[in-house]
């Protein structure tokens, strides 16, 4: 008997909510309703993971081209290292 209550519980929520979110809230702001089965949310969605994925990559892009830039500064400037308190000679020869 607990199950059923438990189940008819469960089916009225999920029917409140689809109420809500597809009727309710787009009469509120004026959208078209059922917005669950509406194309454009989807592609909206998408675009915007795409977008992402491009700014990701150009700031990958710069992280790699300033990592090489400072490789080649690094390479073309070698400062001699002070010598270690128990030795005379420089770390890097």
């Amino acid at each position: 008997m607990t199950l059923v209550a438990l189940t008819e519980l469960v089916v009225v929520a999920f029917l409140l909510y689809l109420g809500v979110t597809q009727v309710v809230l787009p009469l509120w702001r004026d959208t078209p309703l059922f917005p669950m089965f509406r194309r454009e949310g989807r592609l909206q969605h998408e675009l915007a993971e795409a977008t992402e994925k491009v700014v990701e990559a150009g700031l990958e892009r710069k992280i790699f081209e300033t990592t090489q830039k400072a490789e080649s500064v690094r390479g073309r400037v070698r400062r001699p290292v002070r010598p270690t308190s128990g030795s005379d000679e420089p770390v890097n020869r």
